[in-house]
């Protein structure tokens, strides 16, 4: 079966339809990346592997009861992020966790990425300094734009925001950034000076 050309919402219905090539695909394709988006909200790598296997294997034992995507990236995103804060509540031993404590915190992958992108204009260790002066839902906002480049109902639905407050949250973490690299930058040509 070729599954690698097809997409999103048809290899999700063979999926819901109980394909196992497809289910397999699905797992493949989307294993690693659920680790290291899991790797930004914890740091406990058992407990990461632990929700990708429940969330996989829920997926398998309730295919037809699945709802439809046109984005499996993101349905499998939203998933991990809600199984990852059930399971911090029962760690936790609360029954009511905030949303908001699940804090997206940078690590080298998504600095490496961000880095790539921005090596021809500043240097590792300043874009490094740039991403952790941003607070953690900044940073957070800023990944899922620009380096996963979810859409903006998207990020709502993983950030629990409506549009106008993503919006908002965006702008702020852009002029943020701006702000940023132009002290940077000065900072960079005054030393070169």
């Amino acid at each position: 079966m070729e599954v690698t050309r097809e997409s999103d919402k048809t290899l999700w219905n063979k999926v819901r339809s109980g394909d196992k090539d497809a289910y397999a695909f699905v797992y493949e394709r989307y294993g690693r990346q659920l680790f290291s988006y899991g790797s930004y909200f914890s740091m406990d790598e058992e407990l990461i592997k632990d929700c990708i296997q429940e969330i996989f294997v829920r997926i398998y034992q309730n295919h037809s009861k699945l709802g439809e995507t046109d984005n499996i990236r993101f349905y499998l995103y939203y998933a991990l992020k809600n199984e990852l804060l059930q399971e911090l509540r029962k760690k936790s031993r609360l029954s009511e966790l905030n949303p908001e404590l699940l804090v997206f915190s940078t690590n080298s992958t998504v600095e490496k990425q961000f880095i790539e992108k921005e090596s021809s204009k500043l240097n590792k260790q300043k874009v490094t300094q740039m991403l952790n002066e941003l607070p953690a839902r900044q940073r957070e906002i800023v990944y899922y734009r620009y380096i996963e480049e979810l859409s903006f109902d998207e990020i709502c639905k993983l950030m629990n925001l409506n549009y106008q407050s993503a919006q908002n949250l965006i702008h702020r973490s852009i002029k943020k950034l701006r702000t940023i690299i132009q002290i940077f930058i000065i900072v960079y040509i005054i030393s070169v000076i």
